[in-house]
């Protein structure tokens, strides 16, 4: 009878999202990109790509309304019995030939049974018959509040039970004495699952249990469901349980007695969630599947969406997900090990019923999102790996900034936007944090990475009272673009074929700390985690700063023989200045020097697959070359010659028809300038060809002999330790399956005992290089960051040598100079050997504050200043690291405490003060 009111609000619940959508277009028509999708979402958008705008109206407790009074109760129906201390009545059959007043008619056609409470004597509730066994006839209230037992010849009430929350479970049911709780089936005729209790409040709470090993906490007023879970393994340091019913995971931590859960605690009872945000919340697994002929894309959840089903395996659980709408079903393992929990997918087990044309794909993926959510009222923050790090403290009140999406390792560049995209910093790290008052977890994504991104967003955005923070997973991707002629109605097409990434992992590590918790440990956690499970060791070698040097070598420049305009090879740091540069820099007393030299090849300068070694002429050819590389082995210099191979020209057996990777759309990737005043595609230069990672494996497999036969044994491979892209063409490459082949590179040249330097680095990267530059020194700046932190500072030092930024390129390089101590960065600097003037009209016009000639002092002295304060401490991890304004204090592991104050541009190094302006001579930057 109550039946249909229950689905009516189940479908009231569901909603569908659409976005359009659309096949591949050949290579042939090579259309633009769309504009790419921003680094932050726009707030509000809680439920992902394409969703229709969610109802407005937020969760209520369903109440019953009592019409009748006890009066006239008494006075028209039988009086059966007391059960529970309370008296019920029945309807009789006759009642409408019996009672001449309509008005009591008319009620009592939808009140079979009344309750009066024998204390109050008010009405207490009033049922309809929702159906009848072979040994008792069953009554529910119109709500679903009370459930009513009565025998069958309709003589007495035999069990009265009341609902613990209509928003938290309707099938829940509580005793009048409140120590029996049970589950009851769909039918409301058996009970599933049955608890009991003392009645006994503990911190605000009520425990149930039962011999099965289930524990439900209800809120010590009995009207709200905390948490219900059953027990499944445990180990020395944390134990496993799960909800059968919900999917929802606990994890407890022994030491710090803490669980965490994978759905925040009493979640139906956010007062500011719609009923589609706690389903979003409440899910373990969401998922959202493509229709390429519908051009549509639809989100769903477990908790509304999915049907669950939990098998115990020897040290977890694997829950099957089926959506049978979407016909997809989905395994998901949980795992507990000695320290932390994974949660995994193995994308071979998804089952999707119909994946072709017209059928239904999967195209990412969610695993526990919400994990480890804080409440409105927690104290904490999550630590976000964005550039250097960044924090977003809980409540911060940021209602009206964006929510927070950071791709891990950048956004794959195939999909090349139409307009100039925000300059921001990027996800380095597939990882982030959770520090809640006396409580810290590291989460790490182990596979999958390369398809993953970070979300996250505070409490009062997405129409939650929780702070959240997760990964996604993208399993199809896609790209848009648009029909020739028509440049404001974009299409979308998803990746096709098989899901080419062979598994998603997630791991969860509740952190022992000695004190409350703080960012540092979980730094710290993440640095164990990369000498102990990813393979990542100490490279460290000098405990004193060093001092990175970027040279440019060559460009390209168009000029004028005879009136006609002829494109030629231009030094801008021949072989012999470098070495002068380097001599000068050793007289003002620079020691420990590393030079990424770019652009030192014929093959670097002109844009061409860069895999020769062959030194180019017109910076001094071979002998100058060879020179320069003496000199540097004698000095102490170390020099890394570097190629970049992620964009090219025709030439050296690749070329730009046959090996530019292919978009997701089916057309070239090519890579623009953009406009500088409109920030449009610029027109004025040809655009660069992206290299398809295919040929990855033989480039360097070539580049590591030749630098074998040349005697080379550095290299840096620019922007390919941190950029990460897939070819969507024949080719078919992945971003899991690019990533898999600059691994293999990697190792090629480590195979050949060729030693890396990152110009920034992945943490794919971190296991195969011996040290870092232009590591960044703030994260993006986002609205919702609530403060910088050196993270990835803290997770590397004392584990690989880095520097920061270059200072030379900062608006302020005093500044710059002083923060890159504060992280325990060395210094870098960019430099050519020309008047800058050279650079006009070149790619690398960028370079205009470059000038040796205007830094080499400063970089001398400075390097002074830098060694004066930091000696000793390259290989000590930081321990801790506080701003207080524009006063620095970073703690190292070896007991020394090193403050910097960036407004009086000193450091003191336990208590001794180094004055900059003592090391370095007043205006020699601004002079340039």
């Amino acid at each position: 009878m109550l039946i249909w009111k229950k689905w009516a609000a189940v479908l009231a619940a569901m909603s569908l999202c659409l976005t359009a959508a659309s096949f591949p277009v050949s290579a042939e028509e090579e259309d633009t990109a769309a504009e790419e999708t921003t680094a932050e979402e726009t707030a509000g958008d809680e439920t992902g790509e394409g969703e229709a705008a969610e109802e407005e109206a937020t969760r209520e407790e369903a109440l019953e309304e009592i019409e009748i009074t006890a009066d006239q109760v008494t006075q028209y129906m039988e009086k059966k019995n007391s059960c529970d201390g309370i008296t019920f009545y029945y309807r009789t059959e006759d009642y409408e030939d019996t009672i001449a007043d309509e008005d009591v008619v008319d009620l009592l056609d939808d009140i079979e049974l009344a309750g009066i409470d024998d204390e109050t004597g008010e009405v207490v509730c009033t049922l309809e018959e929702e159906d009848d066994t072979s040994d008792f006839v069953i009554f529910l209230s119109p709500e679903g509040r009370w459930l009513v037992y009565m025998d069958t010849e309709y003589t007495k009430v035999t069990m009265v039970r009341r609902i613990v929350s209509t928003l938290d479970n309707e099938f829940l049911f509580l005793s009048s004495d409140h120590k029996t709780l049970e589950l009851y089936n769909d039918d409301f005729d058996e009970v599933e699952r049955s608890y009991t209790s003392n009645g006994k409040a503990e911190d605000g709470k009520v425990t149930y249990t039962n011999e099965d090993g289930w524990t439900v906490a209800l809120a010590d007023t009995f009207d709200a469901v905390i948490s219900s879970a059953r027990f499944v393994t445990e180990n020395d340091k944390l134990a496993l349980y799960v909800d059968d019913d919900t999917a929802v995971i606990g994890l407890y931590d022994k030491a710090a007695d803490k669980m965490w859960w994978s759905t925040p605690e009493n979640v139906g009872h956010d007062k500011r969630a719609t009923n589609t945000i706690v389903d979003d919340l409440s899910s373990s697994l969401k998922m959202v599947y493509g229709e390429p002929e519908a051009r549509s894309t639809t989100n769903m959840r477990s908790k509304s969406d999915a049907k669950v089903k939990v098998k115990d395996k020897s040290n977890g659980v694997e829950i099957t997900y089926t959506f049978r709408k979407a016909g997809i079903t989905i395994p998901v393992i949980y795992t507990l090990e000695d320290d932390y929990l994974e949660a995994r997918i193995e994308t071979s087990e998804i089952e999707e019923e119909d994946t072709s044309q017209t059928g239904k794909l999967t195209t990412s993926l969610s695993m526990m999102s919400s994990f480890g959510a804080a409440a409105s009222t927690d104290e904490g923050y999550f630590v976000i790996p964005d550039g250097s790090g960044a924090l977003i403290r809980f409540n911060n009140g940021k209602t009206s900034a964006k929510s927070y999406t950071g791709y891990v390792y950048g956004s794959d560049i195939t999909a090349v936007s139409l307009t100039e995209p925000a300059v921001t910093e990027q996800v380095y790290l597939p990882m982030y944090g959770i520090v809640n008052g006396d409580d810290a977890m590291m989460v790490v994504c182990t596979e999958g990475d390369s398809n993953a991104k970070l979300t996250a967003s505070v409490s009062g955005q997405s129409k939650s009272s929780y702070n959240i923070c997760g990964f996604d997973f993208t399993i199809r991707d896609s790209d848009t673009y648009y029909m020739s002629g028509d440049n404001n109605t974009a299409l979308t097409v998803f990746e096709d074929g098989d899901i080419k990434t062979d598994a998603v992992a997630v791991r969860y590590y509740p952190l022992e700390t000695e004190e409350t918790p703080d960012y540092g440990d979980v730094a710290e956690a993440y640095r164990n985690y990369l000498t102990e499970e990813a393979s990542v060791e100490n490279t460290v070698d000098s405990a004193d700063p060093g001092l990175y040097l970027d040279f440019y070598g060559g460009t390209e420049k168009e000029k004028s023989i005879l009136g006609v305009p002829v494109t030629l090879k231009t030094s801008l740091t021949s072989f012999e200045q470098a070495q002068e540069i380097l001599e000068n820099l050793a007289s003002g007393g620079a020691e420990n020097i590393r030079v990424q030299y770019h652009n030192w090849t014929n093959d670097g300068i002109s844009g061409k697959v860069d895999y020769k070694a062959k030194a180019a002429g017109c910076l001094g050819g071979n002998g100058d070359w060879k020179d320069l590389l003496s000199y540097a082995d004698s000095n102490g210099v170390t020099i890394y010659p570097a190629v970049d191979n992620k964009t090219f020209s025709s030439g050296n057996g690749y070329f730009t028809f046959s090996d530019t990777t292919v978009r997701i759309s089916g057309s070239y990737a090519r890579i623009y300038d953009y406009n500088l005043a409109y920030g449009t595609q610029s027109t004025v230069n040809k655009p660069l060809s992206l290299l398809s990672p295919s040929t990855f494996t033989d480039i360097y497999a070539k580049l590591a002999d030749n630098y074998s036969k040349k005697e080379l044994s550095a290299v840096s491979l620019g922007s390919m330790t941190s950029a990460l892209y897939g070819d969507y063409g024949k080719a078919a490459i992945s971003r899991d399956k690019a990533q898999e082949l600059l691994e293999e590179s990697y190792q090629s040249l480590s195979d050949a005992s060729i030693t890396m330097l990152a110009d920034t680095a992945n943490a794919y990267a971190l296991p195969y290089v011996k040290e870092l530059t232009d590591v960044p020194l703030q994260s993006s700046g986002f609205d919702l960051f609530d403060e910088d932190i050196p993270f990835y500072q803290m997770v590397m030092h004392g584990l690989r040598s880095y520097s920061g930024t270059a200072v030379n390129a900062s608006a302020n390089p005093e500044e710059t100079l002083l923060l890159s101590i504060a992280t325990g960065s060395s210094l870098h600097y960019d430099m050519i050997g020309e008047e800058t003037s050279t650079l006009k009209d070149t790619d690398l016009d960028t370079l205009y504050y470059a000038s040796a000639e205007d830094w080499i002092d400063f970089a001398a002295q400075s390097y002074g200043f830098s060694k004066a304060v930091l000696s000793g401490l390259g290989d000590q991890a930081i321990t801790d690291y506080e701003r207080d304004g524009n006063r620095i204090t970073t703690a190292y592991e070896n007991g020394t405490v090193v403050v910097t104050d960036l407004t009086e541009k000193t450091v003191s190094v336990d208590g001794t003060e180094y004055a900059l302006s003592d090391y370095v001579e007043e205006g020699s930057w601004s002079e340039t």
